[in-house]
């Protein structure tokens, strides 16, 4: 049976207050908010950074203390290339210049990313950078898997950096389903607002593809979490509101901090006015079980030749997905996880 996602989707007070306290005194957590890159994630009582698809931090609240977490592959120095490998087998290198062993202020963290960077796919990477440019957008890297493993971190790859939310059961024998983005959106009703969850693809992806008697393997994907996004649409609801609250206290901090350490104005992290509203109850909010497939990473040639003809095919009966298709992503493209 799965656990209602309210329970997973907030922070405790307590918690949040300690957040803040921490954000007065300068150290990783300041450096963390103020870094306008990163984009912020709310779990159960956990809150992670991503960076191109990496979870940098997992900062979590065990015995009343904040303590954040990593991966060891993200200290690894990207500096030095090349290594002697002496007669008795050893490696002529010193294990200080090739990892970072403490947190030595901001170049620590710009080492971090530029780990993370080297071991980032082109989908993480286009994925970021249409996330960095989308204020509506309020998860990201949500899975669905058994409420047993709940609490779960992932082994430490990249493309799954986050919690595993108990929001649905599955079999534990596969790996879990997980959604990439979810998002607000206004529709014609002004009281409601709709939580819409997103499926990203690189155009180069062969999940979009299959043989003109086939069905390409987005299709039963994007199926599977119909079905979950249907039958748990109150738990999601209410979780998502919870989420938005904590959302709204954490961006007011990390406003606050980036603007004491300089950031410009145009580059403060700031969220769709919908997710106060939704927040605050002056919106209800409603889901959305049908995912929105959002395919990036192409030009105006590729649109118009062969990978045109298999978007529109995916589009098309049978399939009839909702094909959201953005090109190159960059600066301009702030509306790929808006309504068409």
């Amino acid at each position: 049976m799965s656990n209602p996602v309210s329970v997973f989707r907030a922070l405790s007070p307590g918690f949040l207050d300690a957040l803040e306290a921490l954000a007065e005194r300068p150290g990783w957590w300041q450096d963390v908010l103020a870094h306008p890159d990163l984009i912020l994630a709310v779990r159960r009582e956990a809150v992670n950074f991503y960076y191109r698809g990496a979870s940098i931090f997992r900062v979590t609240f065990p015995n009343g203390t904040v303590t954040a977490e990593t991966h060891a592959k993200y200290l690894l120095r990207q500096r030095q290339t090349t290594v002697r490998l002496d007669p008795t087998g050893a490696f002529g290198i010193d294990p200080a210049t090739a990892i970072s062993t403490s947190y030595a202020g901001p170049t620590t963290l710009t080492e971090m990313l530029r780990a993370a960077t080297a071991l980032s796919g082109l989908e993480k990477t286009g994925l970021h950078r249409l996330l960095r440019h989308a204020p509506n957008v309020i998860d990201v890297e949500i899975a669905l898997t058994s409420s047993i493993a709940d609490s779960a971190d992932t082994d430490g790859e990249d493309a799954s950096g986050a919690l595993l939310d108990s929001t649905v059961p599955i079999s534990v024998s596969r790996s879990p389903d997980r959604l990439d983005v979810a998002s607000l959106e206004e529709r014609a009703e002004p009281g409601e607002a709709w939580l819409v969850f997103h499926e990203a693809k690189i155009a180069a992806n062969p999940e979009l593809r299959a043989a003109p008697s086939g069905q390409p393997a987005i299709v039963a994907q994007v199926s599977r979490y119909t079905t979950t996004l249907t039958r748990e649409a109150d738990h999601l609801a209410s979780g998502y509101q919870l989420l938005c609250r904590d959302l709204i206290r954490l961006d007011a901090l990390r406003q606050r901090v980036q603007r004491a350490a300089g950031v410009s104005e145009a580059d403060l992290w700031r969220r769709d006015p919908l997710v106060a509203e939704v927040a605050e109850g002056a919106r209800r909010l409603r889901v959305d079980p049908r995912p929105r497939l959002v395919v990036f990473g192409f030009d105006a040639d590729q649109r118009d030749g062969i990978f045109g003809t298999h978007l529109k095919r995916l589009q098309a009966e049978p399939f009839s997905l909702a094909v959201r298709a953005i090109g190159n992503p960059g600066a301009g493209t702030s509306n790929a996880f808006r309504r068409p």
